[in-house]
């Protein structure tokens, strides 16, 4: 009876042993319990911005430069021989009448013409008036010696197209005897204001015309001669009448010179006694333009990422609004390792200021480089900051 008693207690500390064997071995297989565990963040790998930036869709002033490039301009006064003719003979008798007779061709803008002249160059005469006809009026008509001659022609009497007749008058009391003139040189010529502009044709678009910011003309003055102002005009329409000097920057609306849709014309001209030389002539049309920005970050999901997700953690996007015009909604979408995008939110009621965080589950992510975007929906713009992402 006694040797039975004493072998229960042998038992007991035999199952004993078993059973805290049992619990090392589940410790060192599956860890210590720990309650909070399910609650611990930790961060994922990321490729995250330092400090603030900005995303959006706003308006935006872009230019387009239109090139001319270096020219002179001037009007100024000087001479210009049209028409010259050599060794002319010319008489009058009672049997004979023997006249010369040559024209001359203008190109230049009559307007700009401040008289003409005649030059004839005589080698030898005889009795009688030398005759000088410009478009069948007599301009000259006296009896002259050998030597130069100049007359004067009014501007009044000049065409594009002119006809000079040199004729010898009759011998006077000697009227059986035949008056001669022999003569070198014969010109005509004008003296002109010569008016040397630059126009230049530009094209302008639909979309540049709707959306039009503000136009601008700029160059460099390279040389000034004379007082007179710069004249520039945009289709026929005053712009600029002045003197510039240096670096010149001048603006223009769209309705100071009736801009149009297709061709445009700009023309460079000066005052009269005055010259102008300028560099790096350029127009400037600035239209504005919508223009959109978003923001993309990379970071990195492990399968123990994914399976702490897939146990009910839930992942964090969490930033700063810095500034907002309260143009538009922010929107997040990640788009996971396979290309496959997820959106996750649009934030309409936010404050300025303050932390806001968004939430992923493991059906937005996948093992490897997932990406979050930041954009807008509409037209606004957000100042971001402290952007951090975590499992």
């Amino acid at each position: 009876m006694a040797a039975k008693a004493q072998a229960k207690p042998d038992e007991f500390i035999w199952v004993l042993f078993a059973g805290i064997l049992a619990i090392i071995m589940m410790v060192f297989f599956w860890g210590m319990p720990n309650s909070n565990q399910e609650n611990q963040t930790s961060n994922a790998t990321a490729s995250l911005p330092e400090g603030a930036f900005t995303i959006g869709t706003y308006k935006e002033d872009v230019p387009r430069v239109i090139r001319i490039g270096d020219f002179g301009i001037s009007h100024s006064a000087g001479s210009s021989v049209i028409a010259s003719k050599k060794y002319i003979e010319v008489s009058k008798g009672i049997f004979e009448d023997k006249r010369f007779s040559f024209s001359g061709e203008i190109g230049e803008n009559l307007n700009d013409i401040i008289d003409g002249w005649i030059v004839v160059d005589v080698l030898d005469t005889s009795s009688g008036n030398l005759i000088i006809k410009f478009n069948n009026e007599v301009v000259y008509r006296e009896k002259s010696s050998p030597g130069r001659i100049y007359v004067n022609v009014d501007k009044n009497l000049i065409k594009n197209f002119n006809v000079i007749e040199i004729s010898s008058g009759m011998p006077g009391l000697q009227f059986w005897s035949t008056s001669v003139y022999r003569i070198e040189k014969a010109e005509f010529g004008i003296n002109v204001y010569g008016n040397v502009k630059k126009t230049y044709d530009f094209e302008l678009y639909a979309s540049e015309l709707k959306n039009f910011a503000k136009g601008s003309v700029k160059f460099n003055v390279d040389e000034r001669e004379g007082n007179g102002n710069l004249i520039i005009k945009i289709n026929g329409k005053n712009f600029f009448n002045g003197i510039p000097s240096g670096s010149f920057s001048h603006d223009f609306e769209i309705f100071d010179v009736g801009l149009v849709n297709g061709i445009n014309t700009i023309e460079f001209s000066t005052e009269r006694d005055t010259s102008y030389k300028l560099d790096d002539v350029e127009i400037l049309i600035a239209h504005k333009e919508n223009l959109g920005k978003q923001r993309t970050f990379s970071f990195k999901i492990t399968e123990t990422d994914l399976a702490r997700l897939q146990r009910g953690v839930k992942g964090k996007i969490s930033f700063t609004i810095l500034d907002s015009d309260y143009g538009a909604n922010l929107a997040i979408k990640i788009t996971d390792s396979s290309g496959m995008d997820h959106q996750l939110d649009y934030i309409q009621s936010y404050s300025i200021g303050k932390k806001v965080t968004v939430n992923f589950g493991p059906n937005d992510v996948k093992v490897g480089t997932n990406y979050v975007t930041f954009s807008v929906s509409g037209e606004g713009k957000f100042t971001l900051s402290n952007v951090d992402i975590g499992v």
